[in-house]
């Protein structure tokens, strides 16, 4: 048997809390020419592929990361500071 290709899936379910979750999954493949090895094209390809699920795990929880500080139960957290009668600095009002 001679093996032409090699194609590699990576993926993994994130909870992002709140009940949510996101699932990112990559494929890459490539064509082997004469003299590859397919296994080590196929854990190269399953490196890149872990690598990229990763990153991009990364960017998702540093993006949700970000809207968390923003919005806290609910309410963005200036309006928040509004109602329990601070500034948008979080400082509360001396002036009654």
């Amino acid at each position: 048997m001679k093996v032409k290709e090699v194609t590699v899936t990576y993926g993994g379910k994130y909870n992002l809390g709140d009940y949510n979750s996101a699932h990112i999954e990559v494929t890459f493949g490539a064509e082997l020419e004469e003299g590859d090895n397919h296994d080590e094209v196929a854990h190269a390809l399953m490196a890149d592929a872990q690598f990229e699920v990763r990153d991009r795990a990364r960017e998702l929880f540093q993006r949700r990361g970000a809207k968390v500080a923003e919005v806290f139960a609910g309410l963005p957290v200036e309006v928040q500071q509004q109602i329990k009668g601070g500034d948008t600095d979080g400082n509360h009002r001396t002036d009654g």
